[in-house]
């Protein structure tokens, strides 16, 4: 008769390997627009000047406040991420686990781009409204925000699982 391979304990959830990977993926994630908009890309995002104008922070402070608003964020999201590893991935494929996840944070995220200006009108005519998933700044935005989503999940699932304590590196994939 087989034997029943042992329940695998799933690990608690690390918070300083969640908050690692939040602000290293959510660097990762804004880099290609930041880098195309450096050579001269057609690219018009620009999520630390948004959170800025959101944080209402003076123009000269914009966009650091904006990326720590935005580091902020992601320290929140991956927290619930890494939830979602412990309760439905069992700690194991996190890389596969985050892409799914880096899915419907970008559903989600861009429908509340879509609102910046609603939800803060008080935001600068500097700053165009973007429209939902940037489809108001162009097809490049657009792709841009969505890969750079799927980017996110992906290398938060990885850094996760080879930052975390209690999990083996193999968790990653």
């Amino acid at each position: 008769m087989g034997r029943l391979a042992p329940a695998v304990p799933t690990a608690m959830i690390d918070p300083v390997a969640a908050t690692v990977a939040a602000v290293v993926a959510a660097q990762l994630m804004e880099a290609p627009a930041y880098l195309q908009r450096a050579w001269g890309a057609p690219v018009h995002q620009d999520i630390f000047e948004e959170g800025g104008c959101i944080l209402r922070a003076p123009a000269r402070w914009r966009r650091l406040a904006g990326w720590l608003g935005h580091a902020a964020l992601a320290v929140a999201i991956v927290l619930m991420f890494a939830t979602f590893f412990a309760a439905v991935a069992r700690n194991d494929d996190l890389a596969w686990w985050g892409l799914l996840a880096g899915a419907v944070h970008g559903l989600l995220g861009g429908v509340v781009v879509g609102a910046f200006v609603d939800l803060h009108p008080h935001m600068p005519d500097r700053v165009p409204a973007p429209g939902d998933f940037y489809r108001r700044y162009g097809r490049r935005d657009v792709i841009t925000f969505v890969v750079g989503h799927l980017w996110f999940g992906f290398a938060v699932g990885v850094l996760y699982a080879l930052l975390h304590t209690q999990l083996p590196p193999s968790a990653a994939f």
